[in-house]
């Protein structure tokens, strides 16, 4: 059972996200690049180009993948490797992803971080980033500059908002890593790897060190307003956040309450260990909206065990008329609740006929009334 999504997203990520769908024209550039984008062609680019691995190509670094997609609940993506000495990962396309990674990466880094960068990139595809982060790989390379009628639409608002999207969207990525590792040390091994320190020096670095420079770092900006405007500038053409400040981020969510809630939870999906606590995936409202069977589904997927219906025997189709947990408290989407908590389910029957059952019943008993009450006014006239 997969991990909900929104429960990786950063909220810069979110935000950032947002902003960028709000700006002018972003709805036609995406159709203009999903228009001339083909998933088929950066296949044959791979296929003829890149080694492919699985379990008769390098299956050591294939079979990573495994426990990592399992965890988060995706598709084993296609993993290739390029030639290429600078270290990087990425991850393109849409509805079929795939998943790069260069000789650079495997020659300086240490192979037992190889997981958590895997991670990283299948979080990418957990959290539904990969149709916008392949356009706004095209944007930052320039390849929108020469294509007909994309060229026009490339304001300098789009390039800078999804650079800055992109950003915020490595953080989510990188939550998704810290929890496949189980905690956050791997990721912020990456981050000092990538800021510069490679596999033979790893050993005998200062990760500590490293984590307190982001942290001067972020108060510096923070500090300033003529600091946070240079930090606009240096950042405004660059797809990646600085690694040590993604290395201090990994380290603060691994030490927050959601953290933990989301580790008990995915232990709870893969092993059917002992109960824990699940963010509801629909306000009281909303489930107003949907009938029986929906709601029982979203709600057992979820993994809520304590559902009761009112009357018990309501059809599949009965709607939903309000839902509370314990029978009295509200429910709010995204709240915590015990994964066998109370859930009461309020629903509007139907006769037969399919009129609602109580309005049947409101009717006969006005009858009734008018009946008695014709009765006895016939007997003392």
């Amino acid at each position: 059972m997969a991990i909900d999504h929104e429960l990786l997203l950063h909220p810069s990520d979110k935000d950032a996200l947002r902003a960028l769908k709000a700006i002018p024209g972003f709805s036609q550039l995406v159709k203009g690049y999903m228009g001339i984008l083909n998933e088929r062609q950066m296949r044959i680019i791979n296929m003829s180009s890149n080694l492919r691995l699985g379990e008769d190509q390098m299956p050591e670094v294939y079979r990573l993948l495994y426990p990592i997609c399992e965890k988060l609940g995706i598709d084993v993506p296609e993993l290739y490797l390029e030639m290429n000495v600078v270290p990087n990962a990425y991850t393109y396309g849409d509805t079929d992803p795939f998943i790069v990674i260069t000789s650079g990466l495997l020659d300086n880094l240490p192979k037992d971080l190889l997981s958590a960068v895997l991670a990283h990139e299948c979080g990418h595809i957990a959290c539904h980033h990969t149709l916008y982060r392949t356009i706004g790989s095209l944007i930052m390379q320039g390849f929108g500059q020469f294509v007909t009628g994309l060229a026009s639409l490339l304001t300098v608002p789009l390039q800078v908002a999804f650079a800055y999207w992109m950003r915020c969207s490595e953080f989510s990525a990188d939550r998704a890593a810290v929890l496949c590792e189980g905690g956050p040390e791997s990721m912020v091994r990456v981050c000092f790897a990538f800021a510069g320190c490679g596999k033979d020096h790893l050993s005998s670095a200062n990760v500590e060190a490293f984590l307190a420079q982001a942290a001067e770092y972020r108060q510096m900006v923070a500090g300033s307003k003529w600091n946070k405007a240079l930090e606009f500038l240096l950042l405004s053409g660059k797809d990646h956040p600085l690694n040590a400040v993604r290395a201090l981020e990994c380290r603060e969510w691994a030490a927050s309450g959601q953290f933990s809630r989301i580790q008990s939870l995915m232990r709870y999906r893969l092993t059917d260990s002992a109960g824990c606590d699940i963010p509801a995936p629909l306000s009281g409202a909303e489930c107003a909206r949907l009938k029986r069977s929906e709601a029982e589904r979203l709600f057992s997927e979820a993994g809520f065990t304590g559902m009761e219906f009112v009357p018990p025997d309501a059809s599949p189709d009965a709607q939903i008329v309000s839902a509370f947990l314990d029978g009295e408290k509200p429910i709010k989407k995204g709240n915590w609740i015990p994964h066998d908590a109370r859930i009461v389910f309020a629903c509007r029957t139907q006769d037969p006929h399919g009129k609602d059952l109580q309005s049947a019943v409101e009717s006969i008993a006005s009858n009734a009334v008018n009946t008695v009450s014709g009765l006895f006014g016939s007997l003392f006239k």
